[in-house]
């Protein structure tokens, strides 16, 4: 089983997988939504989070896991985004 499919059957060592596997690029991407090294890991968090939550909506024969953990990084960076700038109004 991958490890999405893994995740979501709440198996824990997939997820350290999972953070181990794909850190990098999850970091890499706070890092450019992010003003702050701080913000930068609470969204790296917010993220790893939400992959915990959503990853039994992946589907293998629609998109890779690189695919689906990056769409859930971006999508989690610009409602970051787009709520400090509300916040800022």
């Amino acid at each position: 089983a991958s490890i999405l499919q893994r995740i979501a059957m709440r198996e824990e060592a997939a997820f350290e997988e999972c953070v181990h596997r794909y850190g990098a690029l999850v970091w890499s991407l706070a890092k450019r939504f992010t003003t702050t090294h701080v913000d930068a890991e609470d969204a790296v968090q917010e993220i790893f989070v939400e992959i915990w939550q959503k990853a039994h909506r992946w589907e293998a024969e629609k998109s890779a896991e690189t695919t689906f953990i990056t769409m859930i990084a971006r999508r989690k960076l610009i409602d970051r985004f787009r709520k400090s700038n509300r916040s800022l109004e």
